[in-house]
Order: C-alpha cells, then sequence, then structure tokens
C-alpha cells in the first residue's frame, strides 16, 4: 500500500482535491477574475494539471505515451471522473449543478493536459530505474 502512494501519490490527493471543490457547498469567488467563461477556464485549468500529474507518475514508472495503460489512465481515468462528480453535483450535493460544458471543459482540458505532458515528460523528467519501477 505504501509503494502504491509513493508511486501515485500525487495522482491520489490531486483527485481528493479536485472531489473536494467539487462538492464543496459554496467556493470563493475570486474578484479579480471576472469574465464570463471563468468557470469553464478554472475547469479546464484544473483537468489540465489532473492529466498532468497522471501522465508524470505513469511516465516515471517507464510507461511510455504509446502504451495503453498511459491512455487508459492519462486520458480516460480524468474524463470519466470528471463526468461522475458532475453526476454527483446534479444529484447529491445542492446547491452545486452538474452541466455538460462543465465536462466538456474538464474533457478539453485534459486532452491539453496529456498533450502537454506528452511533450514535457521526456524533456524534463527521467523514468526511475528499472530495480524500482513498478510494472
Amino acid at each position: 500500500m505504501l509503494r502504491f502512494f509513493r508511486i501515485y501519490g500525487m495522482s491520489v490527493v490531486y483527485s481528493l482535491f479536485i472531489l473536494y471543490v467539487s462538492i464543496a457547498p459554496k467556493m470563493p469567488d475570486f474578484d479579480i477574475l471576472d469574465f464570463d467563461l471563468k468557470d469553464k477556464v478554472m475547469h479546464g485549468g484544473a483537468y489540465v494539471l489532473f492529466a498532468m500529474i497522471v501522465c508524470y507518475e505513469l511516465y516515471r514508472q517507464r510507461y511510455t505515451f504509446n502504451d495503453k495503460k498511459m491512455f487508459l489512465w492519462g486520458i480516460l481515468y480524468p474524463i470519466i471522473y470528471g463526468g461522475i462528480i458532475e453526476l454527483l453535483q446534479e444529484n447529491f450535493f445542492p446547491p452545486r449543478t452538474g452541466e455538460w460544458s462543465d465536462w466538456l471543459a474538464d474533457i478539453i482540458g485534459t486532452l491539453i493536459g496529456f498533450f502537454l505532458a506528452k511533450y514535457i515528460c521526456p524533456k524534463f523528467f527521467k523514468p526511475e530505474p528499472k530495480g524500482i519501477a513498478c510494472r
């Protein structure tokens, strides 16, 4: 169990952070960011970071961006997670509401994050040594 959290701890913590922020009854309003699509930009940005964290942790474990596991966890996990959160908001956490446009922003953010990670990870990070990798 400790090995799992050593390897994937950032993904777990960030998943829980997104869940908390998504189900909290009221979030603070940032007056400095006052424009029409603020909510969608925040959704997209959160999921850019989400996908990048997941991809980084998989890349460190010697998965390439062509591996099935990288695709499943780096793209599908954040997309499905975002959809589930929108359903939870709509059905169980009033006054929060689930919106298709929020989920679309999550999907777009995830795809951007995946492709950013695909570009950044090989340039700036090295996979863990073979004996440590969890494959």
